[in-house]
């Protein structure tokens, strides 16, 4: 259809806008370059590298993308430009709406990481940018004010929260309730169902109590989502994913069957602490435990805090091989029990922690010494006294200040040897062999080694020049009448 003008009415085109001023040209151009933006050189001549830049500085602000440095963009750079200036003095970090830089692009992934729809991800700091920080600011109990803007502390927080997500799925040991079953089976319900966009299982938007078990699971598997209310937002959303892209998943952000299936073995329902056994990236008060126990023993499985990582892996393993176990990291029923006894450690341990306290201990005026005065005796030679003390002390009860006697105890108990020591064996002495089956002297084995293509014994001995003092022997010498030990 042709419209046709009424006759004698010329067109008249509306009239062109007034071309910028150089001057208000290079006062754009000084205040996108301070935003972040490029206008490409300032000489006060509009190019197309100052139009492209004023168009993205008007779109953060939500303005027709004109590309003209007109009143009111002019106005909104001024006010960007004294905002910069003056957190510049202040050196916080802050920045907002009408700002453009890498940190600002780094801040719009992370908020798009925690599930907040931050627009296009372009290091313009937009309205929709400002949007979503005050999505996540509200979600951040450490960050009181609603602003729209990020600062040092927010931008910290930003990257911690973030980090977060990013490790291998966990597992909690938790006893088996009703509760949780009925839980798990509504779940498993809840994630076959169709939705309206023909999309199958659970997502942002859902409620209920299958959203809250999600949640839960989604914690015990070491990616929190903000909030644990049975509806499943952003942040619900972002764990999801998270959780899906560490577990090699699709990344959907949907809880759907097979999503559902691997976030349930985030929880070990089990009564029994090995019962399955503790592994790699279990996080349980029983790992914790285990810990304590691994450090009690001699291995160290790093921090003591409830989490099987590496270390603590690594330190299973060497307690393994030690104890001749299978050497698969985990801990198994065996493994525990096995554990618990080395962790109590040996009494004869704990026989020489005690003796090599006293080393260099010299006696008071005649044979004056804390051991026997420990039995109630009264100055006198103190070498038995020494060796009764350290295993009194170490939970084997002895008492026995005569040598001859304590040589009599070791061979009537079956533990006397002749020729194979052991590490806290008590070590008898006789300074006359062939005289008779005697001993003069006691002390205790520190170390068995061999040297030279002969075995030796690395002593502890009390009144030993008056003094508690270490010696080595030959196990051939014929000075020493034998071994034993208090059973």
């Amino acid at each position: 259809m042709t419209i046709r003008l009424p006759p004698g009415r010329p067109v008249v085109p509306p009239p062109l806008p007034p071309s910028p001023s150089p001057r208000d040209v290079r006062r754009a151009e000084r205040l996108l370059k301070k935003a972040g933006f490029n206008p490409g050189k300032v000489d006060g001549r509009m190019s197309p590298a100052l139009a492209q830049a004023l168009e993205d500085f008007q779109k953060a602000y939500g303005m027709a993308p004109t590309g003209q440095p007109d009143a009111r963009t002019l106005a909104r750079l001024t006010d960007v430009g004294h905002r910069i200036d003056k957190h510049a003095r202040k050196k916080d970090g802050y920045v907002s709406v009408g700002q453009k830089s890498g940190g600002i692009k780094n801040a719009e992934k992370r908020l798009r990481q925690l599930g907040y729809d931050t627009g296009a991800v372009d290091g313009v700091f937009s309205r929709e940018t400002a949007q979503a920080v005050k999505k996540f600011r509200a979600d951040q109990k450490e960050l009181k004010d609603g602003s729209g803007a990020l600062a040092s502390t927010s931008r910290k927080l930003l990257k911690k929260e973030v980090a977060r997500l990013h490790h291998v799925p966990e597992r909690r040991r938790l006893a088996p309730t009703k509760k949780q079953r009925r839980l798990d089976e509504k779940t498993n319900q809840a994630v076959r169902h169709r939705n309206q966009d023909g999309t199958v299982g659970l997502g942002v938007g859902a409620k209920g109590e299958a959203v809250h078990n999600l949640q839960k699971h989604l914690t015990a598997a070491g990616f929190p989502p903000k909030h644990w209310g049975g509806r499943f937002d952003e942040r619900t959303g972002a764990a999801v994913k998270a959780f899906q892209k560490h577990s090699e998943l699709p990344v959907t952000g949907v809880v759907d069957p097979r999503t559902w299936k691997a976030l349930k073995k985030s929880y070990i329902l089990a009564k029994s602490p090995t019962g399955p056994a503790q592994a790699l990236h279990e996080r349980s008060g029983a790992v914790k435990r285990t810990e304590k126990l691994l450090k009690a023993a001699g291995f160290n499985p790093g921090r003591v805090d409830g989490f099987f990582d590496k270390k603590t892996q690594a330190a299973v393993k060497a307690f393994q091989k030690k104890h001749k176990l299978e050497r698969d990291g985990d801990i198994g029923t065996k493994d525990l029990s096995k554990l618990k006894k080395a962790a109590k450690g040996d009494y004869r341990d704990k026989v020489l922690d005690l003796a090599r306290k006293y080393l260099g201990f010299h006696e008071r005026g005649e044979n004056g010494n804390p051991f026997s005065t420990f039995f109630g005796r009264g100055p006198e030679a103190w070498c038995a006294d020494f060796v009764s003390y350290c295993y009194t002390k170490a939970g084997k009860k002895l008492n026995e200040p005569w040598t001859p006697a304590l040589l009599a105890k070791l061979k009537a108990n079956g533990t006397y040897t002749r020729s194979h020591p052991k590490a806290g064996d008590i070590i008898m002495f006789d300074w006359a062999p062939g005289s008779g089956p005697t001993a003069q002297h006691t002390g205790l084995v520190e170390k068995v080694f061999r040297k030279g293509g002969q075995l030796w014994v690395q002593t502890i001995e009390g009144n030993s020049g008056d003094a508690v003092r270490r010696k080595t022997y030959p196990v051939s010498s014929s000075v020493i009448a034998g071994f034993g030990t208090i059973r």
